[in-house]
């Protein structure tokens, strides 16, 4: 595994000086983004639906105080003044002029660490986009800026560079050994929660390789999302493989916060998907799906097509090759995931499946699809400002109460996990699920995790009625 120390040119800039302001490279933006920096008509739009903003209620947070503060360093670092003001051939005399007629003032260190703090604080979540009159792409553009920042050796935050470290030495962001990514099917089939092992996609050269992304692989809490899936597809006999211990990080946390070693990550993988002689990839994270779908080609060619899961399945259903025998009885509000809704328009195809679900009710949240309020767990927010994710998820999760609705399903385990949050934070009654547990439940008749308990319980009495009568 290459780490850090192998690839200084992925550091970020050094200085001679530590009170030397570093220069933000703005001459690496492309043209688009310096048009759409001069685009943003400062209509306050975004002010009413930035998710962030709602629950931290700084001007310099929103979209348009953001793009005004970089202007202003752009302009103080790289414009006319600027270029006349570094210059040695101009004498201090003039520049004293300037400074007193024109007002220029350079740039300090705790302005441009100001900025930082709040470009950092968005999830970039993408619903100012969705409101702008000027149509600017502001994700890409925010994905753009952090990348700036973190060349001149601003960021990313120092809460989350421990992620950035994290990837680079285990392949994930959530600091576990390799091998732990397939630790949890093993102890899934010995509870018999899993019908088989996840196949092993270099042994029977499936065609649709299943991409579980980190927090499907290792967070326990989340673990109903890779079950669930592995099951659906064994039940639907569909000619799947996964890598198991040889899978990696997407690389999305890294793109998101501005690293350039995303790069790199993204062309290994690209490497070794294209090398497995797949026709097509499906992943049940839509941070992994978006990342994998949108991202990549800016790399590398991808040679097949990429596809969530739930899209999947969704034509699986239009093609007559999926039905769903069993009710499943239960009165749910959706969440829509940022990166499978807004930034790839995936709205239809959850809903198609839960609307051919015998016996589920579909109760939709006044925000939805497009203007889905976003849970804050994306974006490198939830590492940088966890109190922030907090009351967004919670805010969320009121939302799905009002709805009267009992659970509250989503399509991504980012979005489990950051709801979850939400939820056991209010100590809110809501449960949490992921749209494949209402398909697994569909297709086999029963919830795995219920009959795993039921059958523990009753083993459990089973036994003490046996010691009882010992005695």
């Amino acid at each position: 595994m290459t780490t850090e120390e192998t690839k200084p040119d992925s550091s970020p800039q050094k200085v001679d000086s530590p009170n030397e302001v570093r220069q933000i490279p703005i001459h690496n933006l492309d043209m688009k983004r310096l048009i759409e920096l001069d685009a943003c008509t400062r209509c306050g739009e975004c002010l009413s639906w930035c998710p962030v903003y709602d629950q931290d209620s700084k001007e310099d947070i929103i979209p348009r105080r953001k793009v005004i503060d970089f202007l202003k360093i752009a302009r103080t670092q790289n414009g006319f003044m600027a270029r006349i003001m570094k210059s040695e051939k101009v004498g201090e005399s003039f520049k004293k002029i300037i400074r007193s007629v024109f007002g220029y003032q350079e740039v300090t260190e705790e302005q441009i660490k100001a900025f930082v703090a709040n470009l950092y604080e968005c999830s970039t979540c993408g619903q100012c986009e969705v409101v702008c009159p000027a149509h600017i792409d502001t994700v890409n553009l925010w994905e753009d800026l952090r990348r700036l920042i973190v060349s001149a050796g601003y960021g990313p935050l120092e809460p989350q560079k421990a992620l950035r470290k994290s990837v680079m030495t285990y392949d994930n962001p959530w600091q576990q050994p390799r091998a732990g990514r397939t630790k949890w099917s093993r102890r899934a089939k010995k509870d018999d929660l899993l019908i088989e092992e996840p196949r092993e996609i270099q042994k029977t050269k499936g065609k649709v390789l299943l991409f579980f992304g980190c927090t499907a692989s290792y967070d326990a809490n989340v673990k109903q999302v890779a079950i669930n899936t592995i099951n659906i597809l064994e039940t639907l006999n569909i000619d799947y493989g996964v890598l198991g211990k040889d899978e990696k990080c997407c690389g999305s946390v890294l793109l998101r916060m501005g690293d350039p070693e995303h790069k790199r990550l993204f062309k290994e993988n690209i490497d070794q998907f294209n090398s497995l002689g797949i026709e097509t990839l499906i992943s049940s994270c839509s941070g992994c799906f978006k990342t994998i779908m949108q991202d990549y080609p800016k790399v590398g060619k991808l040679n097949f097509e990429v596809l969530h899961t739930v899209e999947y399945l969704a034509r699986l259903l239009k093609q007559g090759k999926l039905s769903f025998p069993h009710p499943v009885n239960r009165t749910c509000t959706y969440h829509d995931p940022c990166h499978l809704g807004r930034a790839t328009g995936g709205f239809d195809a959850p809903r198609l499946i839960m609307n051919a679900i015998p016996g589920l009710k579909l109760i939709e949240m006044p925000r939805n699809r497009e203007y889905s309020r976003c849970c804050g767990a994306g974006g490198g927010l939830k590492a940088g400002y966890p109190d922030i994710q907090n009351k967004m998820a919670q805010r969320r999760v009121k939302e799905a109460e009002e709805t009267g609705a009992k659970e509250l399903v989503s399509c991504c385990p980012f979005c489990y996990q950051g709801l979850q949050v939400g939820i056991s934070s209010s100590g809110s009654e809501v449960v949490m699920k992921d749209l494949s547990a209402y398909i697994a439940e569909s297709l086999l008749g029963y919830d795995v995790f219920e009959r795993a308990e039921e059958e523990a319980v009753a083993k459990k009495k089973k036994k003490e009625v046996e010691q009882q009568k010992s005695e």
